[in-house]
């Protein structure tokens, strides 16, 4: 029979004070303090197959970060792309990076030490790997509530005060010979708890939750990996007390989950991903392309004279973003589209799907329903954020994430088209049925 091996990490990447934070446009200037520490955390995972797990409390990463990352880990363990998955928990209370550029200025020194700090996270829990004991379980809990259907009411309602939603978190729980070694617990909702008014560093909710974990499992290594959060808002908001109850609450469902998992060494690893492209729409006309830009540099304009600090950061990735369209327009492009990654684990009868951006959560209950495996979760903000990831029926509703939001991130592009779920989800169904097939790859 074979057998689990199994290795974490966590590395410090708090930013030097002084940095901008990254999430909100309407911020009065950088950050003044750390409230408290972010980390990136790894798992790795070997039976058979291999596979890393990369988590990370940050608003997001762009491809090239992901790349770069990939390469260092590649480069240090043997391991391939394939196999090394890289999520954010989305924090709007930490430091700005590349995938939006509008929503916090992104400071290059900082990228340069942030990126071999991951490389070195997923090194030391690849060298760390050790025999090991894993098991799956969810547990009832609900940080968060449907931003669109209740807050925004632009879509109707299910009856529910809370909107569609994900219910429960899942948990992959890891034991060594002397005890817990690793919780890996996936839930969406935004990491927003803290608003645009709050200038310290911090994780938010789920940042407590971490530390709450470990600090009740001693010797464990807690990684948050955020769920399918596109529409979900952490609730309620406003304070660090509001963010630590939350905190309080997913830990106390995750113990729970550990708890009653049914442990195993006997658990076979595996990976798949599919590269493709997600299609966009085409530019508008010329005229109205040129409106657009107009009233962005009038915005920046108005921003400056008031002397706002977050403003101008805005309007400056807004005007570089309306004269990219512009372009188009005056060149009558089409076809246009944006790259895509679908990645998949299987870590025994549990799978763990990892897709980029800001994923809606019917994606994560709809691939739950389909997946071969006993449980399933999803991860968004995985291995790049290229923007808002909708599903179909949301386009004829409008708003904030299918309407405007796509101009706030890196690289030129319009709206991805409704078309995109159904990409999306032929890929994943794909993987995880090959994973399933195959025992380990």
């Amino acid at each position: 029979m074979s057998e689990l091996t199994a290795g974490v990490a966590a590395v410090d990447i708090t930013p030097p004070v002084g940095i901008d934070l990254c999430g909100f446009g309407n911020r009065a200037g950088p950050s003044t303090g750390v409230h408290d520490e972010l980390y990136a955390k790894a798992l790795y995972l070997r039976n058979g197959g291999q596979a890393l797990i990369i988590t990370c409390d940050l608003v997001g990463l762009d491809y090239e970060s992901i790349r770069l990352t990939r390469a260092g880990i590649a480069k240090a363990t043997g391991m391939s792309a394939d196999e090394i998955m890289i999520g954010c928990s989305h924090t709007h209370s930490g430091p700005g990076t590349p995938c939006l550029p509008t929503l916090g200025k992104t400071d290059d020194e900082y990228m340069a030490v942030l990126i071999p700090r991951l490389v070195s996270a997923g090194q030391l829990a690849h060298s760390r790997a050790q025999p090991a004991r894993a098991g799956h379980n969810q547990e009832n809990v609900a940080v968060g509530i449907n931003r669109r259907q209740v807050t925004w009411g632009t879509e109707p309602g299910d009856g529910s005060s809370l909107g569609v939603h994900v219910d429960h978190v899942d948990v992959l729980a890891i034991n060594s010979a002397d005890g817990p070694l690793a919780r890996l617990f996936i839930h969406p909702a935004h990491g927003v708890t803290l608003g645009g008014d709050n200038l310290l560093i911090s994780a938010d909710w789920m940042g407590y939750a971490q530390r709450f974990v470990e600090q009740l499992e001693r010797g464990s290594v807690a990684l948050f990996g955020q769920g399918c959060c596109g529409n979900i808002n952490s609730h309620p908001r406003g304070t660090f007390e509001i963010a630590e109850a939350q905190g309080r609450a997913m830990a106390g469902a995750v113990l729970k989950a550990s708890e009653l998992a049914p442990m195993s060494d006997d658990i076979p690893i595996g990976a798949a991903h599919e590269q493709f492209r997600l299609p966009c729409f085409d530019p508008p006309p010329v005229a109205e392309a040129q409106a657009i830009l107009d009233e962005n540099e009038a915005q920046l304009e108005k921003s400056k004279s008031e002397g706002q600090y977050g403003g101008p950061i805005l309007y400056e990735g807004m005007v570089k973003w309306a004269r990219w369209l512009v372009e188009m327009s005056e060149q009558q492009a089409t076809g246009l589209a944006i790259d895509y990654e679908a990645q998949a684990f299987r870590i025994g009868d549990f799978a763990v799907v990892g897709l980029p951006g800001e994923v809606f959560c019917e994606y994560a209950i709809n691939i739950t329903a389909r997946s071969p495996f006993e449980q399933t979760a999803v991860m968004a903000y995985t291995n790049g954020n290229p923007g808002y990831i909708p599903t179909g029926a949301a386009y004829k509703y409008g708003g904030y994430e299918v309407e405007g939001a796509y101009r706030f991130y890196c690289g030129g592009y319009t709206m991805i088209t409704a078309e995109s779920e159904r990409l999306i989800m032929d890929a994943v169904e794909r993987l995880l049925k090959r994973l399933a097939g195959s025992g380990t790859p």
